[in-house]
């Protein structure tokens, strides 16, 4: 199991873009009416924990991260041909980058320059950033999903006036967004208003929640205050007891959370405690205009196109290719042997995949349907059942794709294999296995042709003829091999 760099408050995004639209939050706070400067710190220590096999003691790390953020946040402009409707706010970046100790390793990622202008659309209330003309890397998604984001804060307030030593229940989906979890399944987040006093109030922030992330349980502990603008008090000859209205943006936020939570099937549980701090303030011209100025580093590989909120884009290391996909898609492997995502809906592990790049083929002769299908029915040997249906069919970059779907069964339990050989004009080449059990092909849909879709050979890729890297003496036919399904199965 790979550690992230940044802190992974979400491990899953509910990236729906068929129904994103109707799903946004239309709250009239969710986007600022000008623009504010945000600085945030996390600062989180603990422990990671992972299962070890049946029987044995789960793996523990010591864990430490810092991360700091500064940004100017604003509403987006009207939407047009560059900036997609789904955005809530616009934030410009001077500063995004964390720190990861890990068992005495370290380790650190940043936005990197041509990321710097990032959306955030408001998915009902889960924050996702996206670039509106690119794709994130999926470290620097997590980078900027964190617990208690601005774009939430002002949803602390109460909805009615309030004297001081009130107290009100913040939305359970609104506790979900702030503590960057699934659900609520019970508890709550409580505010109290402490003092008011020079057109500020100060709330008391507490509770104690038991929810859900990636299907497996968390519990959450949190305690802080934060300062917002008030308004006067109803009765201008009452005195400091006076029920008032607050009604200004949460402008300072301190909280500590303490978190414990169970491993998935993509990430390992942890066990920590946090502080997190956000100050916000009105932003001046010349900041503003400093971030409008900001532009793209040159020489940038990352994907380019129109935006979506959860899809992220992944660049293989040795420059062969490129995916760009949904974000319930979690890399769980990533090695010379190639890269393994599983996906993951709301919480339950559906399928999983395995991409290989192969050998450029110095022939152009990518393999038919027939010579995918023997070397399938070879490698799945005694789980082999049946071959479902193939296609053949040509993408409008020129990229052909080989799908073969066939069933059988694993571990006494019925499987579907859904293999895909992909090759472009110039003799670049890989391979993409799917499985899952039989029972999840109807809620797997097309998850498989919608990953393949995404990937594209990079310029940088090998020409066929080129010096390919020396064969391992041990796959003497790693063309081959590459081609052939996994035979392991799911855990």
């Amino acid at each position: 199991m790979q550690w992230s760099i940044a802190w992974r408050w979400t491990w899953l995004l509910p990236a729906v873009p068929a129904v994103l639209a109707a799903t946004l939050a239309a709250a009239d706070d969710a986007a600022p009416t000008a623009a504010s400067r945000v600085r945030m710190k996390i600062d989180a220590r603990g422990e990671l924990f992972a299962p070890a096999g049946r029987g044995a003691e789960p793996v523990r790390q010591p864990i430490e991260m810092e991360a700091r953020f500064d940004f100017i946040e604003a509403a987006p402009p009207a939407a047009g041909a560059d900036q997609p409707a789904a955005a809530a706010v616009v934030r410009r970046y001077r500063d995004a980058n964390a720190a990861l100790h890990v068992d005495g390793r370290s380790s650190s990622t940043a936005l990197a320059d041509d990321a710097r202008t990032v959306s955030v659309a408001l998915l009902g209330t889960t924050p996702v950033p996206y670039l509106a003309a690119g794709f994130l890397a999926r470290d620097e998604a997590d980078l900027l999903e964190t617990p208690f984001d601005p774009l939430l804060l002002d949803r602390l307030r109460p909805t009615d006036a309030v004297r001081p030593g009130d107290t009100w229940t913040v939305p359970a989906d609104v506790a979900a967004g702030l503590l960057a979890i699934d659900t609520v399944e019970s508890g709550s987040l409580e505010a109290k208003l402490e003092s008011c006093a020079a057109g500020e109030a100060t709330l008391a922030i507490s509770g104690i929640v038991d929810g859900a992330v990636d299907g497996v349980p968390t519990h959450v502990v949190i305690e802080g205050t934060c300062v917002a603008e008030a308004g006067a008090a109803e009765d201008a000859e009452a005195d400091a007891t006076a029920a008032r209205r607050i009604h200004g943006r949460v402008a300072n936020l301190a909280v500590t959370i303490q978190e414990r939570r169970q491993a998935s099937h993509v990430a390992p549980g942890f066990d920590v405690e946090a502080r997190i701090t956000v100050a916000r303030a009105a932003a001046q011209d010349a900041e503003t205009a400093a971030a409008d100025d900001a532009s793209a580093a040159a020489g940038s590989r990352r994907r380019l196109g129109v935006g979506k909120p959860g899809f992220v884009w992944y660049c293989d290391p040795a420059g062969r290719f490129d995916l760009v996909h949904d974000a319930r898609w979690r890399v769980v492997e990533d090695g010379p042997s190639g890269l393994v995502l599983r996906f993951v809906d709301r919480g339950a592990l559906v399928g999983q995949c395995s991409i290989t790049a192969l050998p450029p083929s110095d022939a152009l002769a990518p393999p038919t349907i027939a010579e995918v299908q023997r070397d399938i029915e070879r490698s799945l040997a005694g789980q082999f059942g049946r071959f479902e249906h193939a296609t053949e069919a040509t993408r409008s970059d020129g990229v052909r794709i080989v799908r073969v779907v066939s069933s059988g069964s694993a571990e006494n339990l019925p499987f579907r294999w859904m293999h895909h050989v992909i090759t472009d004009a110039r003799g670049h080449r890989a391979a993409a296995t799917f499985m899952l059990e039989a029972p999840l092909a109807k809620r797997f849909a097309e998850a498989d042709r919608d990953l393949v879709d995404g990937l594209a050979f990079t310029a940088e890729s090998p020409s066929p003829g080129d010096t390919a890297a020396p064969a391992d003496p041990e796959r003497p036919d790693p063309d081959r091999e590459a081609r052939l399904p996994r035979e392991t199965s799911m855990p």
